[in-house]
Order: C-alpha cells, then sequence, then structure tokens
C-alpha cells in the first residue's frame, strides 16, 4: 500500500470516528469500518490504521466510564484535554498507591513464610538427627538382643 493510499485510508477513518461520535454511536472496528468504506481487514492489516481505531476506542471507552463516575457524583461529567489528562493521572496514582499497599503486604507475607521456612528446616534437621539417633540406638539393642542370646 503506497503513502498516498495509507493517508487517504486514514482520512477516511478519521471522519468516520469523528462522524460516529457525532452520532453517540458506539465506536469499533467493524462501525469505523462501516461508515469509511474501508475494509476490516485493511485496518487490522495496517498498524498505522488500527492503532488510529484502537486510540478512538479507547477514548470513548474512559470517557464514558468518566461520565458514569460523574453520575455517581465523583467527577465532572464532561472531561477534554488537560481535565481528562488530569482524571487519568489521578486515577493511575490512586491505583499505583494501592498496587504499593497490596506488595507491602505480599513482602510482610513472603518474611513471614521465610521465617517459617527455616524453623521447619531446623524441626526437620532436629527430627533426622532423633531418627539417626534412635537407629543406632535400634541397632545397638538388636546387637545386645543378639549377644544374650548366644
Amino acid at each position: 500500500m503506497t503513502q498516498a493510499r495509507l493517508n487517504e485510508n486514514l482520512e477516511k477513518i478519521e471522519k468516520a470516528i469523528t462522524n460516529l461520535r457525532r452520532g453517540k454511536n458506539k465506536l469499533t472496528i467493524s462501525n469505523i469500518a462501516k461508515k469509511s468504506g474501508v475494509p476490516r481487514r485493511t485496518i487490522y492489516n495496517r498498524p498505522e490504521l488500527k492503532e488510529r481505531c484502537d486510540q478512538a476506542i479507547l477514548i470513548q471507552e474512559e470517557l464514558e466510564q468518566a461520565s458514569k463516575e460523574a453520575a455517581a457524583g465523583t467527577e465532572p461529567a464532561k472531561l477534554y484535554g488537560s481535565k481528562l489528562l488530569q482524571f487519568r493521572y489521578e486515577k493511575v496514582k490512586n491505583e499505583l498507591k494501592e498496587q504499593k499497599i497490596i506488595n507491602a503486604k505480599i513482602l510482610e507475607n513472603n518474611r513471614k513464610l521465610v521465617i517459617e521456612k527455616d524453623e521447619m528446616k531446623g524441626t526437620i534437621q532436629r527430627l533426622q538427627e532423633d531418627n539417626e539417633r534412635l537407629r543406632e540406638q535400634l541397632r545397638q539393642d538388636q546387637k545386645n538382643k543378639v549377644r544374650k542370646i548366644k
């Protein structure tokens, strides 16, 4: 595919995305392909076209999520530009804090498991020593019995 043809398809896809957004239609690769007249196969085979469609779909999903959160009273109804970026930043920052807490809990659990493992190693070693001592004692007792029988 030539660069001119790629640019033409990209332009068609941009127009289709704009028209679908105006009509409040859900953005999907299928809908974008139908509206633009660019075959779905072409969109999937050209990374530039697929990436543009994926970006538009992701933005629409994030705006829908923001609207849902706004309906719940957490964020303004419409987020665009720097406000959308700020919202995303805060969201990622909060997710990072949650992950840090989870990681700290996992780390603490791992520390406990290491201590428990060391204690179990010590117990196993003591049991092996006791086992060896009892075997030796059993051998001695068997030798003493054989001597008494003779």
